[in-house]
């Protein structure tokens, strides 16, 4: 675990990250993943991003999955961030799952369930009936 807390401590603050081959970044005219599904690889310049928390937590007995969380500026390729936490480590690393919890102003904390969301519609539907629209 000491070399994956150090892999990770190199990636918090400002950083410079790569951005992947599948990204709407545009090269010469050209957008990344374009090229990516025509085979081709272009060198990519890295871009300033910042991770402010990067929190590491290893999955039950299975040395090989670790769940992170994190915050960070627009424009961080969390992929990224994951294979260059691999690197980091002298490993390597890709994502199982991703999930954004907020960007911005929202977040899942203030997210409709689908009950709250079926009864708002229902308010919504009774008051443009009302209105006769």
């Amino acid at each position: 675990d000491a070399e994956l807390h150090a892999a990770r401590d190199s990636l918090l603050g400002d950083i410079l990250q790569v951005p992947p081959m599948y990204s709407a970044i545009k090269i010469d005219g050209k957008k990344l993943y374009e090229l990516a599904r025509k085979g081709k690889e272009v060198e990519r310049p890295p871009r300033s991003v910042s991770v402010k928390v990067f929190d590491l937590e290893r999955r039950g007995d299975d040395a090989q999955l670790v769940d992170f969380r994190v915050v960070c500026s627009k424009g961080t390729y969390i992929r990224s961030l994951a294979h260059d936490l691999g690197r980091c480590a002298g490993s390597a690393a890709h994502l199982v799952a991703l999930r954004r919890e907020r960007i911005g102003e929202y977040s899942v904390r203030n997210a409709w369930d689908i009950q709250q969301l079926s009864e708002g519609w229902r308010e919504r539907r009774a008051q443009i009936d009302a209105e006769g629209c």
